[in-house]
Order: structure tokens, then C-alpha cells, then sequence
């Protein structure tokens, strides 16, 4: 897919407020924290990419949601909910959410350019 169809798949996302993106900021931190600890322990290199996409794609979310003193709070609150119970499952809820927005980004784009 193009570069311009891509940024236009984005930008239509956006716009329409997609149920895949509906998640708490604090919900979104927490998914920063697991991707973070998945990127540095992973040693499957397929699901060590997921954890590297999963952590800029919350960043990302997170960056715009939050400004620093407020960031660094919301992450002191989320690790304590992290253990080694949880992670896992953290993680594979996140991931989901992070394939439900690429979904729909795909979909998207198809439509996008479908309609020259």
C-alpha cells in the first residue's frame, strides 16, 4: 500500500473515532509498561516484533493523551499492576487491541483505494 494511502487509512481512523481505539489512558500506560518489559524478555523474534510495535503504538497513544508529570504517575499507579501473573495476559489483551486497530486501518485503506 502506498505511503499515501496509509497516512489516508490513518486520517479517516481517526476521524471516525473507531471502537477499536476506546481505551482508558490508564489502560493504555499499562500496555506501554508490558510491551516494554515484552521487548527487553522476548527471545521469539515474531513475538519480540509484536512487543516492539505494541510499545510504539502505546507510546504513541500515551504521548498524545498525557502530558510528563502526569505520565510518570499513571505509570508508577499501572506497574504495580504488572506481575508475572499478569503479564502474559496483559500483553495478549493489548496486542489484540494493537490488531484490531492495524485491521482497521488495513480495511480502510482498501476502501480508500478502491474508490479511484
Amino acid at each position: 500500500m502506498k505511503m499515501r494511502n496509509v497516512l489516508a487509512a490513518a486520517a479517516a481512523l481517526v476521524l471516525t473515532g473507531a471502537p477499536a481505539m476506546a481505551q482508558s489512558a490508564d489502560e493504555d500506560v499499562k500496555c506501554l509498561l508490558a510491551s516494554n518489559l515484552f521487548t527487553k524478555a522476548e527471545k521469539d523474534p515474531a513475538k519480540n516484533r509484536v512487543a516492539v510495535l505494541s510499545a510504539y503504538y502505546y507510546l504513541g497513544r500515551v504521548d498524545a493523551r498525557m502530558p510528563g508529570s502526569q505520565l510518570a504517575a499513571a505509570m508508577k499507579k499501572q506497574a504495580a499492576t504488572i506481575t508475572r501473573q499478569t503479564a502474559g495476559p496483559i500483553m495478549t489483551a493489548c496486542a489484540k487491541r494493537l490488531q484490531s486497530a492495524g485491521m482497521a486501518i488495513q480495511t480502510l485503506g482498501g476502501q480508500l483505494s478502491t474508490k479511484k
